[in-house]
């Protein structure tokens, strides 16, 4: 092996020792560190700002909890609080439930129903924001007086108007 490949395998090697669980280079102070660490780490900003285990949960594979789609009043998407909001439920019209994970350093906002990065969702309110599920299956109060064809043609139509 030449001796140049040597050294650049073992600076790999300290490096990647040095920087186990990537936190430092989520956080720069200034551009120019930054564009400094965006060369030498390409890939940082796939990186999660925080502690994986402490700060957001870390799971592999979706976990069995005591939540049951037949305890709740309606269908929809629930968190999952026992997993610190990382996993989710779906409960469908029918009863049936389907769980899914959050990519790690994400957990399941139950206000806007999608993952999002743990430090903007407060998972312990979860429970509270159940009820915002009985909003997503409810029958329009009037009936519509016209087809939702010749709406949804008009709204194109509007949006795209060719213009001489």
């Amino acid at each position: 092996m030449p001796r140049g490949s040597r050294i650049v395998k073992q600076r790999d090697e300290r490096a990647r020792a040095r920087n186990r669980g990537w936190e430092v280079v989520a956080t720069v102070a200034s551009r120019r560190r930054a564009h400094i660490a965006s060369r030498r780490y390409p890939v940082a900003w796939l990186l999660c700002a925080g502690r994986a285990g402490t700060d957001y949960p870390v799971l592999g594979k979706v976990p069995y909890t005591n939540f049951y789609c037949d305890d709740q009043p309606y269908p929809g998407f629930f968190a999952d609080v026992e997993t610190r909001c990382q996993a989710w439920h779906y409960c469908d019209i029918d009863g049936r439930q389907a769980t899914f994970l959050c990519p790690n350093g994400t957990q399941f906002s139950q206000a806007v129903f999608v993952c999002d990065w743990w430090f903007n969702v407060r998972c312990e309110l979860s429970p509270k924001l159940y009820a915002i599920n009985s909003r997503l299956y409810g029958r329009p109060t009037e009936s519509p007086t016209r087809p939702h064809r010749l709406i949804t043609k008009e709204l194109l139509e509007n949006i795209f108007v060719r213009r001489k």
